[in-house]
C-alpha cells in the first residue's frame, strides 16, 4: 500500500483544492488534516514525516471530498472560533462571522455604561442560532442573563450545547419559538426587566441570495440569511416592537433606510462601522 506522510498529503491536498477554487487551499488542508489527526496545526510541521494509518487516511479523504463540494470547513470540523471562544456548529445554524464580533463588542461597551445593579441585567438575543452572541455576552459580562430565542429547535440545541461548554448555561435561557411572538410575550410578562434587545437578523435581500458564494447559499440555513425583498423584513419588526434599547447587525447600504425607519422610535440613534469600515451596527436608545 502506498505510504502518505503528512507533508506529502498537505502538498497534494493543496494542489487538489486549487482545482476546486478553494480560497485558502494550504491553510484549509492544514486545518482539516490537523482535525483528522487530532493534532494542533504546529504538530503537522514537527511530525511532517509521520505516515498516516489507513484509518486516518480514510477519515481525511472524507474531509477532502466534503470540502471539494464547498461544504464550509466549520461544518466539517464542527467548530468556529468567535470572540476568542470555540463554538460547535453544524448545518442547523449559521456559522458565526467575524463582523458579528463587532456587534458583541458594541453590546459589551453599552452594558458597561449602565448603572451597576444588584440583580443581573436581562438581554434578549433574537434569532440566537448557534448562541454565539448570547454565550459570548454571558462569558464576558458576569452580571447579565441572556434569553436566546430561535424558531429552530435544532439551533436551540446547539446554543445550549455551546452555553454548557463555556459554563454559562446557568445564565442563558434558550426558547424555541417565533422570535417576535416570543418577544411580545416576554415584553408583556416582564417589560420592566428586559434591559436590551440584541439581534443578528436575516438581512440579505431575497434577490441577492443566489449571488452568494456556494459555501454559503448551498449549505447554510436560508432562513437565517433571507431578509425579504429589501432585506429589512425582520429589521422593521425589530424596530417596531422594541420598547427598550436595541442593538442589531445589518447589511451593506441599509443604514439610511434603517435610520429613517427608526427616527421616531428612539431618543438616540447611532450607526457603527465594522472592522472593515462598513456601516454594520445599529444602536437605538
Amino acid at each position: 500500500m502506498e505510504s502518505w506522510t503528512i507533508k506529502r498529503l498537505l502538498d497534494w491536498t493543496t494542489d487538489y483544492f486549487k482545482k476546486y477554487n478553494i480560497e485558502w487551499p494550504h491553510l484549509e488542508a492544514e486545518i482539516l488534516l490537523a482535525h483528522a489527526l487530532k493534532f494542533k496545526r504546529i504538530e503537522l510541521y514537527t511530525k511532517h514525516e509521520q505516515i498516516l494509518t489507513p484509518e486516518e487516511l480514510g477519515k481525511f479523504k472524507g474531509f477532502i471530498q466534503r470540502r471539494s463540494q464547498h461544504e464550509p470547513i466549520a461544518y466539517i470540523t464542527n467548530n468556529q472560533p468567535f470572540m476568542s471562544l470555540d463554538f460547535y456548529v453544524d448545518r442547523s445554524a449559521l456559522i458565526p462571522r467575524p463582523e458579528t464580533e463587532k456587534l458583541v463588542e458594541v453590546v459589551i461597551d453599552f452594558i458597561k455604561t449602565l448603572p451597576v445593579t444588584h440583580s443581573p441585567l436581562l438581554i434578549t438575543d433574537l434569532g440566537t442560532g448557534s448562541g454565539c452572541i448570547a454565550v459570548s455576552l454571558a462569558k464576558y459580562l458576569p452580571n447579565i442573563k441572556v434569553i436566546g430565542i430561535d424558531s429552530s429547535p435544532e439551533a436551540i440545541k446547539i446554543a445550549q450545547k455551546n452555553a454548557e461548554a463555556h459554563n454559562v448555561l446557568d445564565r442563558c435561557e434558550f426558547v424555541v419559538g417565533d422570535m417576535f411572538q416570543s418577544l411580545l410575550t416576554f415584553m408583556t410578562q416582564k417589560p420592566e426587566e428586559i434591559n436590551l434587545i440584541v439581534s443578528n437578523p436575516p438581512y440579505i435581500p431575497t434577490a441577492d441570495i443566489d449571488t452568494l458564494e456556494t459555501d454559503v447559499k448551498g449549505w447554510e440555513p436560508g432562513g437565517a440569511l433571507d431578509g425579504g425583498p429589501d432585506g429589512l423584513d425582520y429589521i422593521k419588526k425589530l424596530i417596531e416592537q422594541a420598547t427598550c434599547p436595541l442593538i442589531f447587525e445589518f447589511g451593506i447600504n441599509q443604514a439610511e433606510k434603517i435610520k429613517e425607519l427608526a427616527k421616531n422610535r428612539f431618543m438616540g440613534i447611532k450607526i457603527i462601522k465594522d472592522n472593515s469600515g462598513i456601516e454594520r451596527i445599529f444602536v437605538g436608545i
